[in-house]
């Protein structure tokens, strides 16, 4: 048993390392850590995997759960907004630390809410659709692992794609524009 995992560790640590660090931004030692957490939830659950889909899609489920996870945490915790009274805006005026800090929750209650949108949107995508964004967007699949998981072409991959790129940005254009200017 342990020499079987010390191989699939071999194996998946490399994908699992780059999808923390690389895809989902941690930094290398948070990435370290999460990537331990999500082989270690492996080993606890190895016994209850039952093969209805191929592993690696079953250890990036964990992964992704590891991810939401760790994001749930840092959201949760309280944003420490300096209190030096001397900090000046951008206007060159003093701000007292209640502005700061307001400012600080509106920005992290907007994030949240385009999150929270898109999720949503995602879920209104048709079933193939909405499978290949996630398979693209949270597992960092190919198209070629896309089009073989699916058992459809790449160029319906694409399409597909394409397809979910332009119903989200139909869809959540009111909560995106903002950000252009």
């Amino acid at each position: 048993m342990e020499e079987n995992f010390s191989q699939l560790f071999g194996r998946y640590y490399p994908k699992i390392y780059a999808f923390f660090n690389y895809r989902k931004g941690f930094s290398p030692e948070d990435s370290y850590e999460l990537a331990q957490d999500t082989f270690l939830s492996v080993f606890k659950g190895v016994k209850g995997f039952r093969q209805e889909s191929p592993f690696e899609n079953w250890l990036f489920s964990i992964a992704v759960n590891i991810w939401r996870s760790e994001i749930r945490r840092r959201s949760t915790r309280i944003s420490l907004v300096p209190i030096d009274p001397e900090e000046q805006s951008e206007t060159g005026e003093h701000s007292p630390p209640s502005e700061r800090f307001a400012a600080t929750a509106a920005d992290q209650l907007i994030k949240n809410e385009k999150l929270r949108a898109l999720h949503e949107e995602m879920r209104q995508l048709p079933e193939r659709m909405r499978l290949c964004i996630e398979l693209r967007i949270i597992h960092d699949l190919s198209y070629k692992q896309i089009a073989e998981l699916m058992r459809i072409s790449i160029n319906a991959v694409k399409a597909h794609l394409h397809q979910a790129k332009m119903r989200l940005g139909e869809r959540l254009n009111r909560y995106f524009d903002d950000e252009e200017t």
